[in-house]
């Protein structure tokens, strides 16, 4: 049951975030309704200039009119020209204070809209200010050849990352929850005192009993493991995920992550007493670390202090690792070299839990 939840909360958060991209950001044709009221040579430049990047319609100066083609959404706006426009326009700084621009409430169209109206007046006045006509100056402007940027794919991967690297990034997640409220629950009921005398009685030695429990739940884990990758391999298609660039390397990154958050859910259900004391913990135990290890929050995004934090977690490596993973398809010695640095420090820290686990068991069975 927790394994379907959290795997649908992850793929739910990875499809949310694979759909940002940066179309998002493109220019984009607006829907305006134009007044003018001055009738002037400049006005008339203006309209022709919205009119090449926009859809423009003429309108009249009433306004009911143009309440009602906002009220209905006919428009995205409406661009109101004022008399004396065409005297001012080249002489003050802005259009803030003569060019009246109505919009829905909510929405940000006319900052974009507004920009451009600045940019092609103030272009104009230099032109005028250097003796050209009014004509010339607006044929001068529109006539500036826009800018091309070229990407140079030094990544290997045109710039964007894989989708699945989505999913791989929520799977700390994913795995700390589950993995430490089953094994957490399991360890609770094998601390009940009829069970603990009979083992305690029995010809097995405490170290035997831990090392013998510790791969009841590493099968678990890689259980765990294992569906999450069945997942992804249907998820984003058999033959694509099995060829994308370092899978294999993602692959053990996850494998390495899981064999982590089984210690640390061992350590977890050898403190608690109580089963309903399980969840109590599990979960903002799982939400901080992933929150300032970089699984809901990209780590470029997090600030330097939270970033010192999270290097005391295993996770903060995981998710180091897995953003170069999805940024570069190729890989230099030097980030190979980052790549077993990563994936020791996550079994250190594997190993430091083990310890802490092995220690409380130590302690209470003395203090029995």
């Amino acid at each position: 049951m927790y394994f379907v939840i959290f795997t649908g909360i992850s793929i739910a958060m990875q499809l949310n975030n694979s759909k940002q991209s940066v179309t998002d950001f493109q220019s984009k044709r607006m829907d305006i309704a134009f007044v003018d009221c001055d009738k002037s040579e400049i006005s008339g430049y203006i309209y022709d200039y919205l009119n090449t990047n926009h859809n423009v319609r003429k309108m009249k100066n009433d306004k009911s009119l143009m309440q009602e083609t906002l009220y209905y959404s006919q428009e995205d706006m409406v661009i109101k020209i004022p008399k004396g426009f065409g005297d001012k326009a080249l002489k003050n700084g802005g259009t803030e204070s003569f060019i009246q621009i109505t919009q829905e409430l909510g929405s940000y169209g006319y900052i974009y809209v507004e920009q451009q109206i600045n940019r092609v007046l103030n272009s104009m006045r230099k032109y005028v200010n250097a003796g050209f006509s009014v004509k010339q100056a607006y044929k001068n402007t529109i006539s500036v050849k826009k800018s091309r940027v070229n990407l140079i794919d030094i990544n290997g991967n045109g710039g964007e990352k894989t989708d699945f690297s989505y999913m791989f990034r929520f799977y700390p997640y994913l795995a700390i929850t589950v993995i430490c409220t089953s094994v957490g629950m399991v360890l609770v009921a094998f601390k009940k005192k009829e069970i603990v005398r009979r083992m305690n009685s029995s010809a097995t030695s405490l170290k035997s009993q831990n090392v013998q429990l510790l791969l009841v739940f590493s099968i678990f884990g890689i259980i765990i493991w294992l569906l999450s990758l069945i997942i992804a391999f249907f998820m984003y298609g058999r033959i694509e995920f099995l060829k994308s660039p370092n899978i294999g390397l993602y692959i053990l990154n996850s494998f390495v992550m899981t064999i982590t958050a089984l210690p640390i859910a061992y350590f977890i259900g050898m403190i608690v007493k109580k089963t309903e004391t399980i969840n109590l913990i599990v979960t903002p135990v799982s939400l901080g670390i992933s929150f300032i290890s970089g699984v809901f929050v990209e780590l470029s995004v997090l600030g330097d202090t939270v970033k010192k934090i999270g290097r005391f977690l295993p996770v903060y490596w995981y998710e180091d690792l897995n953003d170069m993973l999805s940024t570069y398809s190729e890989l230099s010695k030097s980030q190979l070299n980052k790549v077993y640095t990563n994936l020791l420090l996550q079994l250190l820290f594997a190993v430091a839990f083990i310890g802490g686990a092995l220690v409380v068991t130590k302690y209470r069975r003395e203090e029995k």
